[in-house]
């Protein structure tokens, strides 16, 4: 196993690290500019947050009955289709759908940070309370999974361009950082998400 996440980490090193700033930069800064623009639209924050509540009613994500081991496979489950979603869109080399998931996910943080500050709640410790301690977590997952489509789309247009080029290694490595590295994550944070972020949410109350 130390040779498989040694082989990761190279991996990384080499092939990944610019396409996963370069996203995380993304990520950031949708989010903020999200979150500003929503300050100034505050009935379409009041919508927009409605919208996002019922999606995680529907999937039973904020159900009070629903038990911390529940809540962490229901969070597991959740953020796995996601990012697998995510991963997948990079066999269709566009680049706008990872683009677009990636976009959509920290718009929803703005979205909710922005709610938050037009109701009068404390942004600062919700964040470090309630985001912080799985999204360390959940976050690099996201945008590693986004890194990844990119490398494959860019692979798909090597391919074309260079016969010589293995794309069947570059499937095969994308597949093996989003089973070792993608997924773990996520199975933390869900761990963290449902048992600690509580803890520490209760400290807020």
């Amino acid at each position: 196993m130390k040779k498989v996440y040694l082989e990761q980490w190279n991996l990384f090193k080499q092939s990944y690290w610019k396409l996963f700033v370069g996203l995380l930069i993304l990520f950031i800064l949708s989010s903020v500019a999200v979150y500003f623009f929503m300050l100034k639209n505050e009935a379409l924050v009041t919508t927009l947050m409605k919208q996002v509540s019922k999606m995680f009613e529907e999937k039973d994500l904020i159900d009070p009955d629903t038990s911390a081991i529940e809540l962490a496979i229901g969070l597991f489950k959740n953020n796995t289709m996601a990012c697998l979603l995510l991963f997948v869109s990079g066999f269709l080399p566009i680049f706008l759908p990872a683009i677009g998931i990636i976009v959509m996910n920290s718009a929803i943080m703005g979205i909710m940070f922005a709610y938050m500050k037009l109701t009068g709640q404390a942004i600062l410790p919700m964040l470090f309370a309630g985001i912080i301690p799985h999204g360390i977590f959940e976050i690099p997952a996201i945008i590693l999974a986004g890194t990844l489509a990119f490398y494959l789309s860019i692979g798909i247009f090597r391919k074309i361009n260079d016969a010589r080029f293995s794309f069947k290694n570059c499937a095969t490595n994308s597949i093996k950082t989003f089973v070792f590295v993608c997924v773990p994550l996520l199975v933390i944070a869900a761990i963290v998400e449902a048992f600690i972020t509580p803890i520490f949410l209760g400290m807020l109350v």
